[in-house]
């Protein structure tokens, strides 16, 4: 019976050593989710196309919900295992004291069981078996209680495990908002460099210009600076004409002084030391691409 006991108590052991640390992470992600599900940051398209960020849970929904019931059921089945260990050794102690008594009267002649010490005796050992089977059943019940706690932490368990892997995916929803976004921007960037250093000339003309704009511009350098700019909260980078003995601004560059197209003209970007936002949604999967695209 002893060694069933102790593996019932270091299973439920195990599922409390278990939740507890998974309790901690849950918390822990709900408090990243307060920080990332904000996207302020990213602007409107050219197009003025608002980006729904579909959304079911929120973090404080998320800690109500799950945070107290997880802490009063954990807290529920320590006392009850407590309950059970002590009324294990309760048990252990009064079962020895029937064989006890049961060892004396065997030892006593049967002439003495008439005596008074003999009487005396058997009310004795009447007595410590009614209390041994008070005691096993307390325990009976005791354990069923314990098994019922095990039980509800478990389901409580697995609905944070649904719970997390809801929040997951809206994490990834927000994310690809996020990066979306950005990618929206830069295309408008392309877009309307061309139309600013491409202003005047026949069609052939402005299809040649837009082209070189485009190649000179698309790089992954450039891409990389843009994106920086965009996720550190600064403004957008611009194409500008430097204006007639001018020098160029700070954090700017010529875009091209070999193509005719785009000479005199430089790159305003923004200060590459300020640090992007802590958002953790800096997924390099999901930046704008470089490949060339057809002229406007």
């Amino acid at each position: 019976m002893s060694d069933e006991l102790d593996e019932t108590e270091a299973g439920a052991t195990g599922v409390v050593a278990m939740v507890l640390p998974f309790a901690t992470a849950i918390a822990a992600l709900v408090l990243g989710a307060v920080l990332g599900v904000a996207i302020g940051w990213v602007a409107k398209p050219a197009e003025t196309t608002e980006i729904q960020v579909p959304r079911e849970l929120t973090a404080a929904e998320l800690a109500e919900a799950c945070a107290p019931q997880l802490e009063e059921t954990v807290g529920e089945l320590e006392e009850a295992q407590n309950k059970v260990a002590f009324l294990e050794k309760e048990v252990d102690a009064r079962d020895q004291r029937v064989k006890e008594l049961e060892e004396e009267s065997k030892r006593r002649p049967s002439t003495s069981s008439a005596s008074g010490s003999g009487r005396n005796l058997a009310r004795e050992l009447a007595q410590a078996k009614a209390d041994l089977a008070e005691a096993e059943e307390q325990l009976v019940i005791a354990r069923a209680e314990k098994e019922r706690l095990v039980i509800e932490l478990t389901e409580t368990k697995q609905e944070l495990a649904v719970t997390k892997v809801k929040l997951d995916e809206q994490i990834v929803k927000t994310e690809h908002a996020k990066e979306d976004a950005l990618v929206n921007k830069w295309y408008r960037f392309i877009n309307e460099s061309q139309l600013e250093i491409c202003e005047r000339g026949n069609r052939k003309k402005l299809g040649k210009c837009r082209e070189t704009v485009q190649a000179t511009l698309m790089t992954n350098t450039r891409r990389d600076r843009f994106a920086h700019c965009v996720r550190s909260g600064q403004a957008m980078p611009t194409v500008r004409e430097l204006e007639k003995n001018g020098t160029l601004p700070d954090f700017s560059e010529m875009i091209d002084e070999e193509q005719k197209q785009t000479k005199g003209w430089y790159l305003l970007l923004c200060d590459p030391t300020l640090p992007e936002r802590d958002d953790g949604f800096l997924n390099e999967e999901h930046l704008p691409s470089t490949a060339r695209t057809g002229t406007n």
